[in-house]
């Protein structure tokens, strides 16, 4: 007999699961203002990084007016979505671009293709092609390639924290080209990190960041709150917890009391934005 108590309970709990999703997602569609760029950065927007179809192989970058030939560090930005929505110019990561460009980094935002465009692992190949990019641009814009650090949230944490974990031997490149220069990063943030994919993606090992943890794992940060029903903190737990047993050397784990999906998204800024940028400090300083 089914208990009409429970189910209704049940019920609610998916309902509320998915209002705070689709909130979230609803703020990926606010762009940025026209028209807020500060006058001594310069914006480079809808840079094709890949040759080929698809509209998406763009990505936006930033960086202060040039002067000298100081190398500076670079931000990779990838947006979340859910891997199937969102938009690298979508606010948060829009504002992202403009402050670390303040702050001295040659940042980039990047978009990939959606898996309603092409499945798994399409989009991991794609944001690996965009670094390599960047490398192979490196003297043009001035980048220090031995300090490339990235940030994503949701689906984007799951990217960077691939971007970061999976060398070639991986298999995940792509076909995009620019493969005389190596896809590494330096340190990568994430914020929600889906961090165990699911078996609706494909390969679902070959498609988790936990797969790849290794005692010479890049420094890590991530971002958890604990009240999140999309990315649980039980599973995060897993792999900060592997992270210790395999005896890596440099992550932080950020646990935010009460915060849901968009943890270091829209709400406890104040918190989690000061967490990446001292994280990055720290680690560009080393």
């Amino acid at each position: 007999m089914i208990n009409l108590h429970k189910a209704s309970t049940l019920r609610i709990s998916l309902i509320l699961c998915l209002i705070i999703f689709s909130a979230s997602c609803a703020s990926l569609d606010t762009k940025a203002p026209e028209g807020v760029t500060p006058k001594n950065i310069i914006v480079l927007d809808d840079i094709t990084y890949r040759s080929g179809d698809s509209e998406a192989w763009k990505l936006d970058l930033a960086m202060l007016e040039p002067s000298g030939d100081e190398l500076r560090p670079a931000l990779v930005i990838i947006h979340g979505g859910g891997w199937n929505a969102g938009d690298k110019r979508d606010r948060p990561y829009r504002s992202m671009l403009l402050d670390y460009a303040l702050k001295g980094y040659v940042t980039i935002s990047v978009n990939y293709r959606l898996t309603r465009e092409a499945p798994l692992p399409a989009c991991i190949e794609d944001c690996k092609c965009a670094v390599r990019w960047l490398k192979a641009h490196a003297k043009e814009y001035k980048v220090d390639t031995n300090r490339i650090v990235a940030y994503g949230h949701s689906a984007g944490a799951h990217l960077v924290l691939m971007l970061g974990l999976c060398g070639p031997e991986a298999g995940l490149e792509g076909d995009g080209g620019w493969n005389e220069y190596s896809s590494s990063i330096t340190a990568v943030a994430g914020g929600s990190p889906p961090t165990e994919m699911s078996a609706r993606y494909g390969d679902a090992e070959k498609y988790s960041p936990i797969t790849y943890v290794n005692s010479n794992a890049l420094p890590i940060l991530l971002i958890q709150g604990t009240a999140d029903p999309i990315v649980r903190k039980e599973v995060t737990d897993r792999f900060i917890e592997k992270m210790k047993t395999v005896g890596a050397k440099d992550f932080r784990y950020e646990v935010v009391e009460g915060a849901v999906h968009d943890v270091a998204y829209n709400n406890y800024l104040d918190i989690t934005s000061k967490a990446i940028d001292d994280f990055f400090n720290d680690v560009l300083a080393k």
